[in-house]
């Protein structure tokens, strides 16, 4: 079974029984270290920058660089 798999099965559930699906992923979601680093690495620049807001092409073109892509 494929995650559409999965995706396509609880699109055909009852609204109650998709919620219980959804707290379910939501008591099981554990950020992992590297997500962490990102989000500290940014509140790091935040504070540097006095709070200055990055551009949303800018901010892409960082999170590329973070996630090691190169698109």
């Amino acid at each position: 079974m494929t995650a559409l798999d999965v995706i396509n099965q609880i699109q055909t559930l009852p609204p109650d029984e998709v919620a219980k699906v959804r707290d379910w992923l939501v008591e099981h979601d554990e950020e992992s270290p590297e997500l962490l680093a990102a989000i500290d690495a940014g509140l790091h620049s935040l504070a540097r920058n006095g709070g200055r807001v990055t551009e949303r092409s800018e901010l892409e073109a960082k999170v590329r660089q973070w996630a090691g892509g190169s698109r």
